[in-house]
């Protein structure tokens, strides 16, 4: 089979995984799924009520409707409120309650003047984009299901799907994390998760239901990573609002945005450290906490202990997956691991310095090449090394 010349990603973490499993005779799973659980409101349509193209369109016609407020202009609630309604609120509370209910009181709130109107306007924003991330997920899901049924045509369908939300919400989001935080190359939230669809694409291409589901990995976790990044660097503009003496009604809205990002991934990073994760949610509550007692390096460190426990429950599952003989599996929870190491680069240069970062990486490039090759004690023996170095990162 043909090996794509493909970007790096991150000190080639994949670079061994470009001859598919194909290419060794290795029949396609049928059991592969993302592992990474989903909100437990999460279900899979096979059937979508309303098309994502349209759901795109009504978020866009919300915002820009919103937007009106920057100028000065009355916003037209009701449009708004209406829009929503019809045109996405029933696919959002079928995947998570939650997001609909915050939703819909943040257009209450904005529209009886209960809170200011641009704190309204940023919730509505930022939790519709996390529900357009967990709406990613399970059209995700969906699209594994299909391949593993041999359903090639129809996953390809679905993951055009995935195409339009990334193309159209997760990308200039990341872009912003990029210009933000001057990622590039290896890097980049955007090449990254460029990568991990042109590596899904070419796997429906060539019908290899487990790459597909193994990649996911890469363009989920550079989706996820650009949520995290953007709720992480809310909280220091937050920080430096405050030293700047800027007027608590601008950090209210700082922290609105922190929050509605925040509920994409604050399920998943519960699994990783839940009173981390609680304690997150809590910092961005408007009605729990006011924005002058945000610390950026405390919520620095909440999210290096979640994330850090994110990595560790990979590393526990991988070796039961080899001892079974199910590689497929023993890739994806590899590979997931890798990712949620990879969202502590920074961390890693910053506290255990350029070197050790490099020997951590390095590690789960050896890690996941051992993994795929069914090596559980060369697994084993690099899986320690990284184990260690997140111990050192959170010492």
């Amino acid at each position: 089979m043909k090996k794509r010349e493909l970007k790096r990603i991150f000190m080639s973490f994949i670079a061994a995984s470009a001859v598919l499993a194909a290419c060794n005779g290795e029949e396609p799973s049928k059991q592969n799924e993302p592992t990474e659980q989903t909100n437990e409101h999460e279900q899979v349509q096979s059937e979508e009520s309303l098309s994502i193209d349209q759901e795109v369109t009504a978020y866009k016609e919300m915002k820009a409707e919103l937007e009106k407020m920057k100028e000065g202009q009355e916003v037209d609630w009701d449009l708004v409120l209406n829009t929503y309604q019809s045109d996405l609120q029933p696919n959002v509370n079928a995947i998570n309650g939650d997001l609909d209910t915050t939703i819909q009181a943040a257009i209450s709130a904005g529209t009886n003047g209960e809170v200011d109107e641009n704190i309204a306007r940023q919730l509505i924003d930022k939790v519709t984009q996390s529900y357009f991330y967990q709406k990613q997920k399970s059209l995700q899901k969906e699209a594994v299901a299909l391949t593993n049924e041999q359903k090639f045509e129809e996953a390809k369908h679905t993951f055009e799907q995935i195409k339009h939300l990334i193309n159209e919400v997760f990308i200039p989001t990341a872009e912003k994390r990029d210009n933000y935080y001057e990622l590039q190359g290896e890097s980049s939230l955007v090449e990254n998760i460029q990568n991990g669809v042109a590596l899904q694409e070419e796997a429906l291409a060539n019908e290899n239901a487990d790459d597909f589901a193994v990649y996911l990995q890469i363009t989920d976790k550079s989706i996820y990573k650009s949520y995290y990044l953007a709720v992480n660097s809310y909280a220091e503009k937050i920080a430096k609002g405050i030293e700047e003496g800027t007027d608590e009604a601008e950090l209210k809205i700082m922290q609105a945005e922190a929050y509605g990002f925040y509920q994409a991934i604050k399920g998943s990073l519960s699994s990783g450290d839940e009173e981390a994760a609680m304690k997150l949610d809590e910092l961005f509550s408007l009605d729990k906490n006011k924005p002058s007692t945000i610390n950026a390096d405390e919520v620095n460190k909440l999210f290096i202990r979640a994330i850090s426990g994110k990595v560790k429950g990979y590393h526990g599952k991988v070796p039961a997956a080899l001892d079974e003989g199910v590689i497929t599996e023993a890739r994806v929870e590899a590979l997931e691991g890798n990712m949620f190491l990879k969202m502590l680069e920074m961390p890693l240069k910053d506290i255990l310095g350029e070197e050790k970062a490099q020997e951590a990486f390095q590690h789960a490039e050896e890690w996941y090449k051992a993994v795929e090759a069914g090596s559980k004690e060369e697994a084993n023996t690099h899986s320690k090394a990284i184990l260690q170095i997140v111990d050192e990162l959170l010492s």
